[in-house]
């Protein structure tokens, strides 16, 4: 009878805490992924009749374990004129904390597919790409992004990032 007390006086209590505290970010995420992408994307649409043509979108690919490029990124990105106006629902990031082996490939692939989806979805029609990490990995990526918009690879040096080109040369 003590243990049947003991639940029903403080176990029965401290679960019910714990479940409401554990349905808040459940209910959350779900709201998010329901009604938040949805929003998202008709909010996108209408920016996309209203402006055609203006629509640029920021892509970090953080691969390296051990460093964050976001922090510099986002310095570069305060100071330059163009990347200043970039909203940040365009900005998206795909980070790895750790070292990419050949295990690791079938997962990011499918995450850089992901990234592209929503690159495309938020109609972006030029992408400014911010990359760090493994060379093969870098390939990868381009054969995803070659044909959803137009492309400027940016690299770091060593007076910051300095824009590469079009991943793409136009073809006249």
């Amino acid at each position: 009878m003590a243990i049947r007390d003991f639940v029903m006086t403080w176990l029965d209590p401290v679960g019910i805490v714990i479940g409401l505290a554990v349905a808040v970010p459940v209910f959350w995420t779900w709201y998010e992924v329901v009604f938040g992408r949805g929003r998202r994307r008709r909010r996108w649409y209408r920016e996309i009749r209203r402006r055609p043509g203006d629509r640029p979108a920021i892509l970090v690919v953080d691969l390296l374990a051990g460093r964050d490029i976001l922090a510099s990124v986002e310095q570069f990105r305060q100071h330059n004129e163009l990347l200043r106006g970039v909203p940040d629902n365009r900005v998206f990031l795909l980070r790895r904390n750790k070292h990419i082996g050949p295990d690791d490939m079938p997962r990011l692939a499918e995450d850089i597919r992901e990234a592209a989806a929503s690159l495309m979805a938020s109609g972006a029609n030029s992408i400014h790409f911010f990359y760090a990490g493994p060379a093969a990995v870098a390939a990868l990526v381009g054969a995803e992004l070659a044909n959803v918009a137009r492309v400027l690879v940016y690299q770091h040096g060593a007076t910051g990032y300095q824009c590469l080109g079009p991943l793409r040369g136009e073809v006249s």
